[in-house]
């Protein structure tokens, strides 16, 4: 094996036995950089691809990438030395002797005592010597550019260093003669200048002197708008009153070293990480502040220890100062800023005797000693800006990490500070750690066992932490049987229960509930009866019986003490741990009669806002005549389509969260209010559990007609998914209920119904013939909407009959009835004038009428629908002979589906896929 060596403090290259390896393009010699940069840590491909694309990466990135590491690893075969493939990335381990940086951080670490001035300086003068040029020479990009910077500093922190020993040892005329090269090259160094104006004054060049304090003062100001840091301030105002040996303010006598301990346990983050960086990298001259907010027990802390040490010892040569500030916890009062700051500067070599009294001077003389330095400082669960603005560094290059349950956000103002929150990592990152904890071969022998354990622990580390612990523990138990454990205690919190209140799932909670005020703590409780998975501020108005403005300010405090989250703009999710501790706390404290009207004024309101919108959307009467609204419930007036997009997954679990604790009338008439849109979205698997639903409620409540009513919708489910047998025994057991009662409107939508099973079974003929009896037995007093419904279906029928004269008429009669129909009945109409057209041989008229049905779906958000006109408009420009238009409009359909959800849509793309003789989109 030949001895291979690397440099990426200059153009990134690499030798063996002396001669460069040939490594191709930059982006290649990028990969190799960000490989080498992590120091034997994995690089993951997401670091990868960010390093060459920044936000912008290609379809094809992760392939990219792989060639690249491809191809290095072909440069480096005959060497003997590989990039290894590990779990989610990529290493390389190369020794000191190997890496140029690697040998920089050797040569910078700290002499043993007692090292003399002269070997300090040769020490600094062999680091700078392995620079050999700008760090990443002939790199483009962020990345390069953030990583660059980050490396330049590290060599000018080493020219202070040595400037500092050579004046300690005497050498003045050296340092002066040097040291304006240096500072051309780090203009901004204020250590730099100081130390320059320090050596002309000691030899005697006083006017040489003050004329660089004038030239670097002029600089700072014009140029950043801030004036000299206080040490080169003092050393001005010495050298006025011609004080013959003003000295730098010296380092301190030791450096800190407070970090605690990285965690042991450690996994995913990647996406969070990259974006900590370049919150980092976005700050200029001066102190860096990133704030890491999230909820209790989703791993700040362990991110921000993970993330300072990866710094710590790269970037930061200054030290590390940590402290708990007990914002949260198990305490009786937050730890103040004076005693942090007791703390910090004593760890910085300042005496007992010497530490101020006031909490302003103690700042001041912290922000002094900082204020030339690079260090980093973890201030740990803060609760308020007050704890941390007395903390902070006034000048300098340091970096501030704060963690907080809270937004912190007059931090924020205040400070310009950087905000990362975090949510539960996703679900492979979170596997990821289960697995640390419990066992990699457990995990890999039950995974269906493990991917329980996730959903019920909400995939929260903290709740992950403790039930790795137990498996670790109990390697007799196999991890069935403890997700069996976490299914019987599934909605509380028994089952994350520790004697240690830190590693307590609802102890952690509980440090968050108690900061709330009154009001923001009644309203977490009644919220957390929500089922989920989301909320909007008019459904949170309703279950707290509260204005709606009132309302997001009680939003706002839950998401600062981040026991709620929004999680998109007018959305907000409670966590499923979080959730189960609000009911346990709202058992203890809320009277049962109080939460079940919570209770049932959301259910109130999802039912009267979706029968409005289900009106607005379909325009037809609705044959449901729910109870009167308990006061305080919202109705909002919203866009329909809008409306059921962002609410249907919320309405579906509190139809089914109804018909579990006893709402049975709320629940088969909410079984009602969302068919009609997961039957036009195509989402046929929700529309079966809904109906499925909404029957079984309606049998418990003993109402025949609104059982005939959830027949329809399991017709419906029965006959989009072929089983059309069962689906005519719904239908004639409705009919039979609805003619007994006299209800002629529920007679004839139940022919409908019949009609469009027929249809969908390919009995043309008999759909016709039902069609007919429809409109024959719906008279002039039908609702003109369900006439032109009636007539559009007669027509369809007659066109697959190749009856097309009729079709059009029917069609043409159906669409004078236009004001009266609804978007996507009218798209229907426009959809079947545009194949009967065809029919006929009217290419032109088929083509307009296809183009209207499919602009109706698309701006009325069925792209399902959209695409399967599209589908169809194609094949009639195929038998057209217009083969070139076909293909444009296969190609429009399948894109239009190629994100979309449900088994209609997956339906399309595969089909389309055939006729294209394409493979299916996105890897499907």
């Amino acid at each position: 094996m030949q001895h291979v060596s690397f440099g990426v403090l200059g153009p990134v290259e690499a030798w063996a036995g002396g001669h460069p390896l040939r490594l191709g393009p930059p982006q290649q010699r990028t990969v190799l950089a960000a490989i080498l940069l992590n120091e034997g840590a994995v690089t993951s491909t997401g670091e990868l691809t960010e390093a060459l694309w920044a936000h912008e990466a290609p379809a094809g990135a992760v392939k990219t990438v792989r060639t690249y590491v491809s191809r290095l690893r072909a440069v480096l075969a005959p060497t003997g030395v590989t990039i290894e493939s590990v779990a989610r990335g990529y290493v390389l381990r190369a020794g000191p002797d190997s890496f140029d940086l690697s040998r920089f951080r050797e040569l910078t670490a700290p002499l043993p005592a007692p090292a003399s001035a002269a070997d300090r300086a040769d020490r600094a003068r062999q680091a700078l010597e392995t620079f050999r040029g700008e760090p990443l020479a002939g790199l483009d990009g962020v990345w390069a550019e953030t990583h660059r910077a980050q490396l330049s500093s590290l060599r000018a922190a080493t020219y202070e260093t040595l400037f500092a020993a050579e004046l300690e040892a005497g050498h003045h005329a050296r340092a002066i003669a040097e040291l304006p090269a240096v500072i051309k090259q780090f203009p901004f160094r204020e250590r730099l200048r100081e130390l320059h104006i320090l050596a002309l004054h000691q030899t005697g060049s006083r006017a040489e002197a003050l004329a660089a304090y004038r030239s670097v003062e002029r600089l700072l100001r014009e140029e950043l708008g801030i004036e000299p840091m206080p040490a080169l301030q003092e050393l001005h105002r010495r050298m006025l009153q011609n004080d013959p040996g003003p000295e730098p303010l010296p380092a301190p006598a030791t450096r800190p070293a407070q970090l605690p301990p990285a965690p042991a346990v450690f996994a995913g983050r990647d996406s969070e990480l990259r974006r900590a960086d370049e919150l980092l990298a976005a700050f200029g001259p001066g102190p860096a502040i990133v704030v890491i907010a999230g909820m209790g027990g989703v791993g700040k802390t362990s991110m921000a220890l993970h993330w300072a040490h990866r710094l710590a010892s790269r970037h930061y040569d200054g030290g590390q100062l940590y402290a708990d500030l007990r914002g949260y916890g198990p305490y009786d009062e937050p730890l103040s800023p004076a005693d942090v700051l007791d703390g910090f500067l004593q760890a910085l070599g300042v005496t007992t005797a010497g530490i101020p009294g006031r909490l302003a001077d103690r700042a001041a003389l912290f922000r002094s000693l900082l204020a030339d330095r690079r260090m980093l400082i973890l201030l740990d669960n803060a609760a308020t800006a007050d704890q941390v603005l007395d903390l902070l560094p006034g000048a300098g290059t340091s970096l501030v990490i704060v963690t907080s349950r809270g937004t912190v956000p007059d931090l924020v103002v205040r400070t310009g500070a950087a905000m990362l929150v975090l949510r539960p990592p996703d679900h492979d990152e979170a596997l990821a750690l289960f697995a640390a904890r419990a066992g990699h071969d457990r995990v890999r022998a039950e995974r269906a066992a493990a991917r329980d354990v996730l959903e019920l622990s909400g995939r929260l580390p903290l709740a992950l932490a403790v039930i790795g612990a137990r498996a670790a523990a109990s390697t007799h138990l196999p991890l069935s049987a403890i997700a069996a454990d976490l299914h019987a205690a599934s909605g509380t919190l028994s089952a994350f229960r520790r004697p240690d209140a830190a590693f307590d799932v609802a102890a952690v909670l509980s440090w968050s509930y108690r900061s709330l005020s009154d009001s923001a703590a009644e309203a977490f409780r009644q919220l957390c009866l929500h089922p989920g998975p989301d909320l909007s501020a008019d459904a949170a108005a309703s279950m707290l019986a509260r204005p709606v403005a009132e309302t997001r300010g009680l939003l706002a405090e839950l998401v600062a003490a981040a026991l709620l989250t929004e999680h998109r703009p007018g959305r907000w999710v409670v966590h499923d741990l979080v959730r189960a501790y609000g009911h346990e706390v709202g058992l203890d404290l809320d009277p049962p009669q109080q939460r079940e009207e919570v209770f049932r004024r959301l259910l109130d309101h999802y039912l009267y806002a979706g029968r409005t919108a289900n009106s607005r959307l379909f325009r037809r009467r609705e044959p449901i005549v729910p109870d009167l609204p308990a006061p305080g419930v919202i109705e909002p007036d919203t866009d329909p389509v809008a409306w059921f997009d962002a609410e249907h997954p919320a309405l579906l679990t509190a139809l089914h969260a109804a018909a579990q604790q006893g709402f049975d009338r709320h629940a088969w008439q909410l079984s009602w209010v969302i068919r009609d849109y997961l039957n036009r979205q195509g989402l046929w698997h929700l529309l079966q559990t809904s109906q499925e639903a909404g029957y079984a409620a309606a049998v418990r409540g003993g109402e025949p007609r609104a059982e005939a009513r959830t027949m329809w919708g399991l017709a419906i489910v029965e006959s989009k998914l072929g089983r059309y047998p069962q689906a005519h025994v719904w239908l004639r057991r409705a009919l039979a209920v609805f003619e007994e009662s006299g209800d002629r409107e529920a007679v004839v939508r139940t022919h409908v119904l019949t009609a469009f099973a027929l249809s969908e079974q390919g009995d043309w003929a008999a759909a016709l013939d039902h069609y007919r009896l429809t409109l024959a037995l719906s008279g002039t007093g039908t609702h003109p909407a369900e006439r032109a419904g009636a007539l559009n279906a007669a027509a369809w029928a007659s066109a697959k009959l190749g009856r097309y004269a009729d079709a059009v008429a029917d069609a043409r009669t159906a669409l004078e009835l236009a004001a009266h129909l609804s978007p996507s009945r009218l798209a229907a109409t426009w959809d079947t004038l545009g194949y009967a057209c065809f029919g006929l041989g009217d290419a032109v008229e088929g083509a307009k009428s296809y183009r209207r049905a499919i602009e109706l779906y698309r701006r009325h958000g069925a792209p399902a629908l959209a695409a399967e006109s599209l589908r169809s408009f194609a094949s009639m420009l195929d038998r057209a002979g217009r083969s070139n238009e076909a293909d444009e409009a296969y190609w429009e359909a399948l894109t239009l589906v190629a994100g979309a959800d449900g088994p209609h849509a997956a339906q399309l793309r595969a089909e389309i896929s055939r006729t294209l003789a394409v493979p299916l989109p996105f890897g499907q």
